[in-house]
């Protein structure tokens, strides 16, 4: 008989599908001395043998953002960078959704990060730090700083006054010296030079 048939008569076509060759639940349609797979989804070959790699899509792969793909059967999935989500990795993940910022200050999300704009008298990554305006030790003539939010304030020695302690109280002002006498300023003290005939403080 000629390739494919069989029989008394050569009247019998041969099942080349006994055994299924097709594999991975291809379908097999018998031919003669020939068959054909109809592979399922996934498969490909003349026996359905090959897993198509479902990573190369139009030359390059679906994932996104340095996403690296992982073939699967008929399907893929995706391991983000640092920084994305979703499954193709295309949401780039919102760092400031959870209002890492601290004491009004504001976010700015970058990718697998965020950046602050802190305040006015706050300063760290996250505006958790209160700037010591005291530290550039502002009260003059011996004053005593004491540090606030984005401020500060003296409590100045006997003598002086201003908001840094700058001012030299005059204590002249008020005339101390009497008959005449030529009053001279001193820190919290005055001294007078009396005129002639007079003495005393």
């Amino acid at each position: 008989c000629p390739p494919g048939w069989s029989g008394s008569t050569c009247e019998a076509n041969i099942n080349d599908c006994a055994p299924n060759p097709c594999q991975n639940g291809g379908a097999c349609a018998d031919g003669i001395d020939a068959f054909t797979c109809d592979c399922a989804p996934g498969f490909d070959g003349d026996t359905c043998s090959v897993n198509v790699n479902d990573c190369i899509v139009d030359g390059g792969s679906p994932c996104l953002n340095g996403g690296q793909c992982i073939d699967g059967i008929n399907s893929f999935s995706c391991a983000c960078a640092p920084g994305f989500t979703g499954d193709e990795c295309a949401i780039n993940i919102d760092e400031c959704s959870a209002s890492p910022c601290l004491h009004s200050g504001v976010c700015t999300d970058q990718v697998n990060g965020f950046e602050c704009a802190c305040a006015a008298g706050w300063t760290g990554a996250v505006c958790d730090v209160d700037i010591d305006e005291c530290g550039p030790k502002p009260c003059l003539n011996g004053g005593v700083c004491t540090d606030a939010v984005n401020g500060f304030s003296c409590e100045c020695v006997a003598g002086y006054e201003g908001d840094t302690c700058e001012v030299d109280i005059d204590d002249c002002a008020e005339q101390p010296c009497l008959n005449d006498g030529v009053c001279e300023d001193g820190v919290d003290s005055f001294t007078c030079e009396c005129a002639a005939g007079y003495n005393g403080e």
